[in-house]
């Protein structure tokens, strides 16, 4: 799909034809971290994976604002015809959380993967401005080192394939665009109130091991939105469209095959 963001070209992936599906990735990723989920969904549906600015081909610098990065996927859905469906792992969460907010009429189906709808605590923000002072003295280092062992259960941690291919998406980021994503999650509002707003078929997805977004928070989301359904992937920690590529799909296929259909 061809499009401009901040007068500069946006890298937004393609594979399949159908109703369209937004992939939104998250931090310290990019659109690659959808690889294997778009090639299986592509089967049934037009699949889009962007990087979002500031990653990969989308050369814009990162903006610092869940709603900055809103306002990247609403130009997206803008050039899409409806009905859409988006999914969000975790920063992609917040940001499709983030747009839903506006109306975003298009997107008839939204699937919440390994996120939250709580803002960060008095620890999570001071724990995001070490790791911003990390960034800013040492680059992409400390991220790199200290993520993928929070990213994945130990079951998966200890695949090295799976290692090495959640190392090389980070280490290609830009110090720069993690410290915009870690301003921006540090300072997102609370979105807990507006789930009970949520009128569309809705799924919530969630890794049995994650510790980052734990099962109790995907739990209280879905619960808190009008008919919305939980799927936990067993053995998977926070980054489960890597981990188990194959559960997410299917829970991912089912669920818009039925809500879009």
């Amino acid at each position: 799909m061809r499009m401009e963001w901040a007068g500069q070209p946006a890298d937004v992936r393609e594979i399949g034809s159908g109703t369209p599906i937004v992939l939104v990735h998250g931090y310290p990723l990019d659109g690659a971290m959808w690889s294997g989920v778009a090639r299986a969904l592509s089967a049934r549906f037009r699949v889009l994976k962007p990087d979002l600015p500031g990653r990969g081909n989308t050369e814009a610098p990162a903006p610092d604002s869940i709603e900055g990065y809103a306002d990247f996927l609403e130009v997206i859905v803008a050039g899409l015809e409806g009905p859409v469906g988006l999914a969000g792992f975790s920063f992609g969460g917040y940001i499709c959380m983030a747009y839903l907010k506006r109306g975003a009429e298009k997107v008839r189906a939204a699937a919440f993967v390994d996120t939250r709808a709580v803002a960060d605590d008095d620890a999570g923000r001071n724990k995001r401005d070490e790791t911003i002072a990390a960034v800013r003295s040492n680059g992409v280092a400390p991220v790199m080192e200290s993520m993928p062992a929070r990213l994945l259960s130990p079951e998966s941690f200890a695949k090295r394939d799976l290692l090495e291919r959640v190392q090389r998406i980070i280490s290609r980021q830009k110090p720069e665009t993690l410290e915009a994503d870690l301003v921006a999650m540090r300072d997102r509002p609370d979105s807990s109130g507006f789930l009970a707003k949520i009128s569309i078929p809705t799924l919530v997805v969630v890794g049995e091991r994650d510790v980052i977004a734990p099962p109790a928070d995907s739990e209280a989301m879905a619960a808190a939105i009008p008919g919305a359904r939980l799927v936990t992937i067993p053995g998977a920690g926070h980054l489960t469209p890597m981990e188990r590529p194959k559960a997410v799909s299917a829970a991912l296929e089912e669920f818009f095959g039925s809500a879009l259909s």
